[in-house]
């Protein structure tokens, strides 16, 4: 029997429970009738109560309105009374024709004529409003709360309740006092049971017994409807549904035995009524939107206006006085029954449309409407319905329950159908990829054999566009080979055919390199890296890309699940094993997921949300990778605190190799042969136009560079140490071009960038950094650290060249622009400078022509100095560039005459060394004119040259109007426009030749101080 005809088998028995359960309790009441209080009098003496029988005390009692009376009050019974229904509110009555006021309180009178043969008797009580006390034979039995006659004597309480006593008289006497100053509904509303003490004690067990395995099933239902939700993609039908079982079972709660008092003895009256009108509203409000999502209802106004409705009632209770809240109590059921429609309405719809679980639709649309039916004749017409048993909802739950059940077990089936045959279509896939790939190689190497024989005038002279053809083809072809060769690779791993090419490789450079490019790509996360492996302590025998590979996933998903903290990288040797472990502060892992994080397209979930990025093959690929070394992973996790994965690899010394190992690695050139061959660092000179350094950690390497820049005529130095590197680049800024490896011992090259970008721009110092692996995250944090160009390897030599030559180019372009700048700059003389000055020694040649003659010979001095282009390209003497600087001054000094004075401090055996041309007359030139000529008097220019061991220092101060910090960031950022030779051009040719810049202090109101230093040289 297959699990379709099950569930048919299993609804048609809920039906016929269901009719029975009906049938039942209507037989019965017809066959076996209660008799009826007739003018406060119930005769019982001929009643017989067999087999656990109870009667209802409905009928018409003896009611007193606003009258409080005890048994003796009706000795002499004068007491105003009328004859009135029970069980009934008493705001329904008439008296004298008038409706009685829902607030007062009242008293009932009931004669009882019981038999001789039972004495011991009980009264089941569901509720009076909303206080109340019940007497028998003058005696107080029962009470709850304390009836009075006003509102502040009365104490309003709700609970169910059975009480026992025991009489020898035939008749009995019940007087019941109640009072009710609180809420809308009051009197005797739901019937009194009375029997014989055994049976109305089984009553009540009955009663509880229903009561509570009715809630403990919807409880139970509600825990596992929540757990299984939590195991679903698409969850929110499901929570909505375990809501629906949540709220019914406090809504039973608050009914019948209402247990809620028992659990909670000191509730208040007041909640708990507001707390059973909510949750029945809560329960079917649930069961809407457990429908609108189940089922996908398009109409998203419907939605919209339940969530309205839902609202309005709960501003209702939090702003509405409970007195005048309860008479909105029944909109409250009103609007219950109005979203039972809806939901059956829904139902009946999907009914139409389903094709898998239409008989538990079907059963739920029944008990749908059953629900109605009981809630409209509870809460509408105030009727108890025995007809409709509490089995109706567990029904109703248990179809749902079975149509959700049905829906998951023919999709599983479909997805293990459908995940045989990918299964099958993978496996073709992979081999029909592998086979073609195979097939491809061989024409693919030809076709790019071929092209590149006629590329080269294999085949006669090209013209243009059979060259441009030509040359298509080949890219292409090129293209197509290493597709070829990838997926080659991705089978072979698969399929565990992976060749390694082991070497023994420090791991803190590939760690650390590693490190570099996920400092670029973890932008948004707060995430700090921690590497606490020390370089050049701990060998492995491993594929050093491979090995790249493998930290890389690891970082990846450590990353991937660490929204914000730390990850840690460390080492230790065990035994003849190096382990690394890759820590991380994240979310952790499930102990139920770690077997299965390994496995191929395996993701954790985020959030309660499948992990986003990649199609989890990461950690698969990396065990097969260390599988392949000969080592092992495991990890260790903690939810909320974070996971650890530890990996191991056969620990080698620096240069250890078994004669075994040797044989399997592939041949090498010997790094130790060409170590003793050259002392690093080491120069080789070429006479060339452009110095080169080459900074790499594999001898090979850097014998092969050399050879091959050295043929280009560079002027090459070679390396092994970035610590070196660096020195030599601090110390000569000769350089036109840094290649640099990415992974070496003691620092990365991605650290060395950063390093020598502080210093360097892109264009005074260019750098090309190889890379054994052309991934684009190795590109990116490449030139995220500053890289000019990138380059893979192994290289082709044209590329190299090409590369080489276009970042030297790019170098030389800086300098000659920068000369070139220097050179235009300085051929804008002011006119109003030179009209100034011709006009001062106009004036000298009447009143002191010898002074007038005098400066036109300065005025020559400074016009040859300025028009001197050439001097930009060489250096001059301190000599040479002071004589400027006094040519300058003397002929302001004539012109200002006592509101400028300058002195000189210097020592005259420094004036033999070099300095670069017009670097100090542009400093006096802008102290003179931007700073003590803006003042009134003037002021005092100190020029002073000193010297400290090989360094010669010069400083220009002023006693001017100063200036604050923003104008001087904005001098040494930014050109001046016809302005002379500005500060900025000073500045970048003291960087670009000294590797040294300008340092300007200054003070508004207080002087301008502008030094630098350069080195003590004559050239």
């Amino acid at each position: 029997m297959n699990s379709q005809k099950l569930h048919k088998y299993l609804c048609s028995v809920f039906l016929i429970i269901i009719a029975l359960s009906i049938i039942y309790p209507i037989v019965k009441s017809q066959t076996s009738k209660s008799p009826l209080v007739k003018n406060g009098v119930l005769d019982l003496t001929d009643w017989s109560f067999h087999d656990n029988q109870t009667v209802k005390l409905n009928g018409k009692w003896e009611f007193y309105f606003n009258q409080l009376l005890s048994p003796s009050d009706f000795t002499n019974n004068t007491n105003h009374f009328t004859y009135q229904e029970v069980p009934s509110r008493w705001d329904r009555y008439t008296i004298n024709g008038k409706p009685l006021s829902s607030k007062g309180c009242a008293t009932y009178r009931l004669k009882l004529k019981l038999p001789s043969d039972e004495k011991h008797y009980g009264i089941k009580i569901t509720s009076i409003f909303s206080s109340s006390k019940i007497f028998v034979n003058g005696e107080e039995i029962y009470r709850c709360g304390i009836p009075g006659t006003s509102e502040e004597s009365t104490s309003h309480e709700f609970y169910a309740d059975t009480v026992y006593f025991t009489t020898d008289k035939s008749n009995t006497e019940i007087v019941i006092q109640v009072s009710n100053y609180l809420y809308a509904y009051n009197g005797i509303f739901y019937p009194i049971y009375f029997g014989p003490e055994k049976a109305i004690t089984h009553q009540r067990i009955l009663s509880v017994l229903i009561d509570g395995f009715f809630i403990i099933g919807m409880l139970l239902m509600s825990i596992y409807t929540f757990g299984i939700s939590f195991q679903r993609k698409n969850r929110i039908g499901l929570l909505f549904f375990a809501g629906y079982c949540l709220a019914s079972a406090l809504y039973k709660m608050t009914c019948s035995e209402v247990l809620l008092n028992y659990l909670f003895p000191n509730i208040s009256f007041t909640f708990c009524f507001q707390f059973q009108a909510f949750s029945i509203l809560a329960e079917y409000y649930l069961l809407f939107l457990f429908a609108y999502y189940a089922f996908k209802v398009q109409y998203k106004g419907l939605k919209k206006l339940v969530h309205i409705i839902a609202c309005f009632f709960l501003c209702l209770t939090l702003f509405t006085k409970f007195y005048l809240w309860s008479y909105t109590y029944i909109l409250f059921f009103i609007t219950t029954l109005l979203l039972i429609i809806l939901i059956t309405y829904i139902f009946y719809n999907q009914f139409h449309i389903a094709v898998i679980g239409k008989t538990h639709l079907y059963l739920a649309m029944i008990c749908s409407v059953l629900l109605f039916i009981e809630c409209f004749f509870n809460i509408v017409l105030g009727l108890e319905s025995d007809y409709f048993p509490p089995i109706v909802q567990p029904i109703f739950v248990f179809a749902l329950s079975f149509y959700m059940s049905e829906n998951y077990s023919v999709a599983f089936e479909t997805i293990e159908t459908l995940s045989a045959r990918l299964t099958q279509l993978d496996k073709l896939k992979d081999d029909f990829l592998a086979k073609t790939s195979h097939e491809l190689k061989t024409p693919l190497n030809g076709i790019i054999n071929i092209s590149e024989s006629l590329l080269d005038g294999s085949g006669g002279t090209l013209n243009e566009e059979q060259y441009e053809d030509l040359s298509l083809i080949t890219n292409i072809g090129k293209r197509l080979s290493n597709l070829v060769y990838d997926i080659l690779d991705y089978s072979k791993l698969k399929n565990g055919a992976l060749s390694l090419h082991l070497t023994i490789i420090d791991i803190y450079p590939v760690i650390d390199s590693t490190l570099n490019i996920f400092q670029y790509l973890i932008k948004g996360k707060i995430i700090e890296f921690d590497n606490q492996v020390p370089s050049n302590t701990y060998f492995i025998l491993a594929d050093e890309n491979r090995f790249k590979q493998i930290v890389f996933n690891l970082l990846d998903n450590a990353v991937k699940f660490t929204p914000k903290g730390s990850i840690t990288i460390s080492a230790y040797y065990d035994n003849s094993e190096v382990f690394i472990a890759v820590k991380d502060t994240g979310i952790g892992i499930p102990s139920s997921k770690l077997a299965t994080i390994f496995y191929s397209y395996e993701q954790l979930e985020m959030n309660g949300n499948i992990s986003t990025g990649g199609v989890g093959l990461g950690l698969s690929i990396t065990k097969q990778l260390i599988s392949l070394h000969n080592g092992s992973i495991f990890v260790e996790s903690d939810i909320g605190k974070g996971s650890c994965f530890t990996v191991s690899f056969p620990a080698k010394a620096k240069n250890e190799l078994t004669l075994k190992e040797k044989d399997e690695i592939n041949p090498k050139v010997d790094d130790n042969n060409l170590s003793k061959e050259y002392h690093l660092p080491y120069s080789k000179h070429m006479k060339g136009k452009a110095n080169i350094l080459v900074v790499d950690d594999e001898y090979s390497n850097l014998k092969s560079l050399l050879n091959v820049l050295t043929l280009w005529n560079y002027n090459v130095t070679i390396t092994d140490n970035p610590k070196t590197a660096l020195q030599l680049l601090m110390n000569n800024r000769s350089y036109d071009l840094v290649i640099l490896d990415i992974m070496m011992p003691f620092m990365s090259g991605y650290e060395v960038c950063r390093h020598l970008r502080i210093r360097y721009n892109f264009l005074d110092l260019p750098i090309l950094i190889l890379t054994a692996k052309n991934s684009p995250m190795d590109i990116q944090a490449g030139f995220h650290a500053g890289a000019n160009d990138f380059l893979e390897k192994p290289f082709d030599s044209k590329e190299l060249e090409c590369r080489v030559n276009t970042l030297i180019q790019l170098k030389k372009s800086k300098e000659l622009l920068l000369e070139r700048e220097t050179a235009f700059l300085q051929a804008q003389i002011k006119p109003h400078f030179l009209f100034n000055a011709l006009n001062t020694i106009n004036s000298f040649c009447y009143s002191n022509p010898e002074q007038a003659s005098k400066l036109l010979m300065e005025l020559g001095v400074f016009l040859r100095g300025s028009f001197d282009f050439k001097s930009t390209a060489t250096y001059v003497t301190l000599e040479k560039e002071l004589r400027l600087v006094k040519a300058y001054v003397s002929i302001e000094k004539a012109r200002y005459d006592n509101r400028l004075e300058i002195d000189y401090q210097y020592d005259s055996s420094i004036l033999k060394y070099s300095i670069l041309p017009l670097t100090i007359q542009p400093i006096v030139e802008n102290s003179i004119r931007h700073g003590i000529m803006k003042r009134i008097g003037g002021g005092l220019i100190q020029v002073r040259i000193t010297t400290d061991h090989d360094d010669i220092f010069i400083e220009v101060s002023d006693n001017g109007i100063g200036m604050d910090q923003t104008m001087i960031s904005s001098l040494l950022s930014e050109k001046p426009i016809g302005d002379g030779v500005g500060l900025y051009n000073i500045n970048c040719r003291l960087l670009n030749y000294y590797n040294t810049s300008l340092r300007i202090t200054s003070n508004k109101d207080q002087g301008t101080l502008v030094s630098f230093h350069i080195p003590m040289q004559i050239k």
